[in-house]
């Protein structure tokens, strides 16, 4: 099924007569390829899309932006609708939902505009069941990233900052199309310090790690690589054995229709078994992907269950390691979409399964 055909099916399950789609990545969604965008830090993008239960699109701009969306970013073909700039978009939806109200009909929308009901939360449900072009388009970029990732590690050496990393690493995301929305580089000891090791002008000594949260088709990729410059220290190999370990758990442990909950008292076990119960407290541990660099992170509360057909990226971490990929459950199984052949890795074995793991590359 088709994106447009699901949100629509959806919209037959609920009082709405249609739902209004303003935020950039549900814009990519619903079309599998349009930008919604002039300023590419926002949510919400400049045009909206109205889409109905009965079929019929429309697609709001204002007079800066409607003949080039309607022309260029209109794969629904939908009808434009020119909003004079100086009366604003939102201004037009009020009218709008207050003309449709009279005749008893109500819509939603993404952000909760002009006072609608806001659903974003049942279309990140709608969105993460990855369809067929989707699947293949994750398994290109998660390639593409690995790639760009992999090779940006191997070719770092002391010496060099982790800003000047992060630059080309940047740069090679966006001559492939891939946006760095998320790009950390640590060295050293603020490895050991910071989970999330923003870049700095520090200079790499012995060891380094690369993250990389990237996004193409408006689909998200995660993944983090480390090298040690010499031999790893006894115990940062001690640490990452054991983050294998919680990581290949967290794999094979995913099953079609496990509460999340259930799952995290899983995973929170595999914690105490290899001897860190309090590491999962120092950084989250990831959650589904798709549209979103994580749709939700997953906690010990979040409510809702695993499911085939979706995108994960999990990231345990246990001080001064990290593993983390992205991952798709089919049929029982997990792929790794960022798994290359050029990476050394490990087969991690677990009581739920076996799998293998990315190492720490030692050069």
């Amino acid at each position: 099924m088709d994106n447009v055909s699901r949100l629509q099916a959806w919209l037959k399950e609920t009082p709405y007569e249609g739902v209004i789609l303003g935020r950039r990545d549900n814009f990519k969604w619903i079309t599998q390829e349009n930008a919604n965008a002039v300023v590419t830090n926002e949510e919400v993008g400049i045009a909206f899309l109205i889409i109905r239960r009965d079929g019929t699109i429309d697609l709001v701009a204002d007079s800066s932006d409607c003949p080039r969306m309607e022309q260029e970013q209109n794969a629904l073909k939908a009808r434009g609708i020119l909003v004079p700039w100086y009366e604003t978009v939102g201004h037009f939806l009020e009218e709008y939902c207050e003309k449709e109200a009279l005749e008893g009909k109500c819509y939603a929308s993404d952000t909760g505009i002009v006072a609608t009901d806001h659903v974003q939360s049942d279309l990140v449900d709608l969105r993460m069941l990855l369809n067929a072009t989707e699947v293949e388009r994750y398994r290109q970029i998660g390639q593409e990233c690995a790639a760009i990732v992999e090779g940006i590690v191997k070719e770092a050496r002391p010496g060099q900052t982790e800003e000047e990393v992060a630059i080309e690493l940047k740069k090679r995301c966006i001559e492939r199309g891939i946006s760095p929305d998320c790009v950390l580089v640590g060295s050293d000891e603020r490895i050991l310090n910071y989970r999330h090791p923003v870049p700095t002008d520090k200079e790499i000594r012995h060891s380094l790690m690369v993250v990389l949260g990237g996004e193409k088709y408006g689909l998200n990729i995660s993944m983090t690589r480390m090298v040690y410059f010499g031999e790893v220290p006894e115990e940062i190999r001690k640490r990452m054995k054991k983050t294998q370990y919680v990581f290949a758990a967290m794999q094979n442990l995913m099953k079609d229709g496990m509460e999340y909950q259930e799952y995290w008292r899983q995973i929170q076990k595999v914690y105490e078994e290899v001897g860190y119960p309090e590491e999962w407290k120092m950084h989250h541990q990831g959650g589904p992907t798709g549209y979103g660099c994580r749709e939700f992170v997953v906690n010990p509360s979040t409510r809702g269950t695993l499911k085939e057909g979706q995108a994960y990226a999990w990231n345990p971490t246990i001080q001064g390691t990290k593993c983390e990929e992205t991952t798709y459950l089919k049929d029982g199984k997990v792929e790794i979409l960022t798994r290359t052949k050029e990476w050394p890795c490990t087969a991690v074995r677990t009581p739920y399964g076996e799998l293998d793991v990315a190492d720490i590359l030692v050069k």
